[in-house]
């Protein structure tokens, strides 16, 4: 499923109504209905008989306009507060505004943030839901003080539940969440499409549980390649998880080196290693220092080990593997930076840079120009990217998807930015946004395992399938994995090696993944 940015949309919406014909009314009485549809389940009228509806001036309150009036029909009261004057909303929304006038319907006109307190005052908040249909996804810039921050203020602080249209008012997909106020929602009823907006940084929070509602778009107008943000589903993948012929051998699943690992940090290269032999790879060899070696050895026997005490020791060794993956645990050291400058350098093989090997090119940008001899790929975490970028964390939550998509493409590599909702970028600019995992795996080991799946996935997969679909079919399964063990472990004793664990699971169970944006 695509992810459309506010613009696309726009363009979705329009060549909707000029080219297939298909009226914006008829499209605002779509969503109304699906929307309607989705809220009468969330709240029903046994429980929940009355109803605000939040109207603001643009095609997002008609959208509230005509799910009051729907809701109307199903018995519930309703109660419309319109927070402009009549004649300032737009024409789509004005129709319904009529309509509901000739029905005798009142409609308030909020003019205060303290008239719309004394309105959610009067409220049993375990009988009411109000509907959000303020702003959409139109926003440009966080809200400023004045009426409709209060506005949102009020509704958060009534303890009223909040089922919002499209988006919460407030999000934005051009700035962080908490860069202003915003509504805090319990469901989403998103149209057409996820907005970036619904997942920039913690919106998805503010939106409760987010459902994705079909409402007539035809889907072929986003078959441009401009609007290439995709939500990996299992089907993106599903050839990768094929049976696998029954006269393969280990060679057929290609041999992975694993860089990683220090006197201080021994357990990285450890976990990644047998992350990437449980993710596939028919072999994995570490290299290794032999005061290290035994370690290896014992954790995992399935493992061999490549004796290496200097960088250059690599030099000439690197042509037997199918794909090399480097930086886990190593530290920050000169060591590092020799190893990192020597696989630029020599490697042809697709080549993974993590943790270390990506900290030690925070002041050498220049040795990134070598990324067009192999694929290259990046696997950061904020705090990493924000030292290859020079930016600060809070400046790449704001614009984390611009920010990636730039750097992935200025450098011609591949961009796996983790944290909630991790993005794969091509060097094309293509997105692959994730959405598994869960904050169990915010622990230890836990970029580790991820970057050793994507080296089992390359060993065996490169270069017969495209590397955007290998990078985000190990971004999900490793997410699939931790949410799969958290099943059982909980998410506060959650640790990376119950991730390696359920990684057969969670391709056992790839058919038993249900999305959250979908469903009842």
């Amino acid at each position: 499923m695509n992810i459309l940015l506010k613009a696309w949309m726009r363009v979705v919406d329009s060549s909707a109504i000029d080219r297939f014909g298909i009226p914006s009314i008829v499209l605002m009485e779509n969503a109304a209905k699906v929307c309607v549809a989705l809220f009468v389940a969330e709240f029903p009228r046994n429980r929940f008989p009355d109803c605000l509806v939040l109207v603001g001036k643009g095609n997002n309150g008609g959208d509230g306009l005509a799910i009051g009036r729907l809701l109307l029909e199903r018995g519930y009261g309703v109660r419309f507060l319109l927070l402009a004057a009549p004649d300032q909303i737009s024409p789509d929304a004005r129709t319904n505004y009529d309509i509901i006038r000739a029905q005798d319907c009142d409609i308030e006109i909020i003019t205060s943030a303290l008239k719309l307190k004394k309105i959610l005052a009067t409220c049993d908040v375990n009988e009411t839901f109000l509907v959000d249909a303020i702003f959409g996804t139109g926003l440009d810039k966080p809200l400023a003080p004045g009426l409709y921050a209060g506005i949102i203020e009020a509704v958060n602080l009534s303890g009223i539940a909040v089922a919002a249209v499209d988006i919460p008012s407030g999000l934005g997909e051009d700035f962080a969440p908490e860069a202003g106020i915003h509504i805090r929602a319990r469901i989403t009823a998103a149209l057409h499409s996820l907005k970036w907006a619904h997942l920039n940084a913690d919106g998805s929070p503010a939106c409760g549980r987010i459902r994705v509602l079909d409402i007539g778009i035809p889907k072929d107008l986003e078959n441009d390649e401009k609007h290439f943000i995709r939500l990996t589903e299992p089907a993106d993948f599903k050839v990768l998880l094929a049976r696998r012929k029954a006269a393969a051998h280990k060679g057929s699943f290609g041999h992975a080196l694993v860089i990683a690992g220090s006197g201080e940090k021994p357990g990285a290269g450890i976990l990644a290693s047998y992350a990437a032999l449980r993710a596939g790879a028919g072999l994995c060899t570490a290299a290794v220092s032999m005061s290290n070696r035994d370690l290896y050895v014992l954790a995992h026997p399935e493992v061999m080990t490549l004796a290496c005490e200097k960088p250059e020791e690599l030099s000439g060794r690197l042509s037997g593997f199918s794909c090399i993956l480097a930086g886990p645990g190593m530290g920050a050291r000169l060591s590092t930076l020799k190893t990192v400058s020597l696989l630029l350098k020599e490697s042809r093989q697709p080549l993974i840079l993590d943790a270390d090997a990506l900290n030690v090119l925070q002041d050498q940008p220049g040795l990134l120009q070598t990324s067009g001899l192999r694929p290259l790929v990046l696997t950061p975490h904020l705090g990493e990217f924000a030292r290859l970028t020079g930016k600060t964390i809070k400046e790449i939550q704001g614009d984390r998807l611009t920010l990636a998509r730039e750097f992935a493409m200025k450098h011609s590599v591949f961009l796996v930015l983790k944290g909630q909702h991790t993005l794969t970028v091509t060097p094309s600019g293509r997105v692959w946004v994730n959405q598994t995992g869960n904050p169990g795996m915010a622990t230890a080991g836990s970029g580790d395992v991820l970057a050793g799946m994507i080296a089992g996935f390359m060993a065996q997969f490169h270069p017969k399938h495209p590397m955007e679909m290998i990078l985000a079919a190990a971004v999900f399964l490793h997410g699939f994995a931790g949410d799969l063990a958290a099943q059982q472990t909980g998410e506060m004793g959650l640790i990376a090696s119950d991730i390696i664990a359920f990684i057969p699971k969670s391709v056992l169970k790839i058919n038993e993944f249900q999305s959250q944006f979908f469903g009842s």
